[in-house]
């Protein structure tokens, strides 16, 4: 008996549900994403053109295969994923990413200095 009221209480919940989202006129606006910068380029791939090819080869200059798939692939597979390995991993690139950009940063503002001389 309390499972069949159970039962009808959730199929009533869950109608009331159903017909309170049905009703609503409220519209959200669409959301646009577009890459900037080196969130355009990755993972590390030859499909993005030449853009990224600085950051590519620092990518698999300082990351084995190995690193890269538990950096931009499933994590999940990998045994590191429970004693704490991809944490690191993923600081060591933060890190990484950081000086990259700061490097390109400096690269760009020496390039506008010796332009504006």
């Amino acid at each position: 008996m309390k499972l069949r009221t159970i039962s009808i209480a959730i199929l009533l919940v869950g109608m009331t549900g159903v017909a309170v989202a049905g009703n609503s006129t409220h519209l959200m606006q669409p959301v646009t994403v577009s890459a900037a910068g080196i969130s355009a380029c990755t993972p590390p791939n030859g499909g993005t053109g030449h853009a990224c090819d600085a950051y590519d080869q620092m990518l698999r200059a300082n990351f084995t295969p190995r690193q890269l798939g538990m950096l931009f692939g499933d994590q999940t597979s990998y045994p590191e994923y429970l004693s704490g390995g991809i944490e690191r991993l993923q600081k060591r690139y933060d890190a990484l990413v950081q000086q990259y950009l700061a490097a390109q940063r400096r690269a760009a503002n020496e390039t506008s200095v010796a332009s504006a001389k």
